[in-house]
């Protein structure tokens, strides 16, 4: 069994920010995480830029009093740059804008192992290539800042050309924040890989789930809003799933009555470990993305056109249907 070392901000001595002292740092994209990651590194004593297009984040940074630049301006200006837009827009905001500002010695900091295990980013060598990534949305990173109980983070060093990657990563980690809940050894293919794979494999599963579920339900004549209520409206599953953070998968099965013990575990009992859906969970795993054939297809022009459509199909679909009329009549 692997285990992934885990620094914490009791050992100080494992991210010193000191290393971050005179060094000028730029956050790429004001969005939900670029938002808390800047807010964060400011509370920690630094002085950010942020660079970011003209639009509606720009203002909000405005507003927010920080060093507002195009991004060209930013990320030529800063020894260390955290590269915080959307995967898809990455490869080309680094070619034109953030690699031409790059110098040997400078930090660029992903925050997804994607683009960056999947050979998508072009980054001047010379430069430092690490990953400091939160496993947290963007408004939960500030809110577990402000209070103090942290988020866990990946961390890795991808490219180490200064000889001193490592300590940039902690520093950086620990100035979001990424020490207080636990900064995990990684590395990009690792994230990337997990990353898929649950967007791939186990979400996909649980919304089959829910959609085959409904429909046996309603088949056996029981009404829309019963059925959907137990399903999910009630926002059951979602106390459950934290309460599985909290004491484990099945640690919090004594929350539940008796009754329901025994017929989540007979049930589980009867499922084959190693059948079917293990089958399914391998091919993701390993022929669509760890092969690289997801990423491949995801960079073609016409992916965004065929997500639009999916969407759009998925939201004709019995279950999509039923649901707004129930949401309807529950706020009516």
């Amino acid at each position: 069994m692997a285990h992934a070392e885990i620094h914490r901000d009791r050992r100080i001595d494992s991210a010193d920010l000191a290393v971050l002292s005179g060094r000028t740092i730029a956050v790429i994209g004001f969005g939900n995480q670029g938002a808390a990651q800047a807010a964060n590194l400011r509370d920690s004593g630094f002085a950010p830029l942020v660079g970011n297009r003209d639009d509606e984040y720009a203002t909000s940074a405005a507003e927010e009093g920080f060093d507002l630049r195009p991004i060209a301006d930013a990320a030529a200006a800063a020894d260390i740059v955290l590269l915080l837009v959307p995967d898809e827009e990455q490869p080309e905001l680094v070619r034109s804008e953030v690699a031409p500002g790059l110098r040997a010695g400078d930090t660029l900091v992903v925050a997804s192992g994607y683009n960056w295990h999947f050979g998508q980013l072009e980054v001047p060598e010379g430069v430092d290539v690490v990953m400091v990534a939160p496993r947290m949305i963007g408004a939960a990173v500030r809110d577990r800042y402000v209070d103090r109980h942290g988020f866990p983070c990946f961390v890795s060093v991808e490219r180490d050309a200064s000889g001193h990657a490592w300590e940039t990563t902690m520093a950086i980690a620990r100035a979001i924040g990424g020490t207080l809940g636990g900064a995990i050894v990684s590395s990009a293919r690792e994230e990337a890989a997990l990353d898929l794979f649950s967007e791939q494999a186990i979400w996909p599963a649980i919304l089959d789930v829910m959609r085959t579920a409904h429909r046996v339900a309603v088949e056996a004549g029981f009404t829309e809003e019963a059925v959907l209520n137990e399903l999910y409206l009630s926002a059951e599953p979602a106390e459950v799933f934290a309460r599985i953070a909290r004491e484990g998968v099945f640690g919090q099965l004594g929350l539940h009555s008796r009754t329901s013990q025994y017929g989540q575990l007979r049930s589980l009992s009867a499922l084959d470990e190693g059948g079917e859906l293990a089958d399914r969970f391998r091919h993701v795993m390993h022929d669509d993305i760890l092969s690289g054939a997801f990423a491949q297809e995801w960079s073609r022009p016409e992916a965004g056109e065929r997500l639009d459509a999916m969407r759009d199909e998925v939201g004709a679909t019995r279950l999509a249907t039923a649901e707004a009329e129930v949401r309807a009549r529950l706020d009516s």
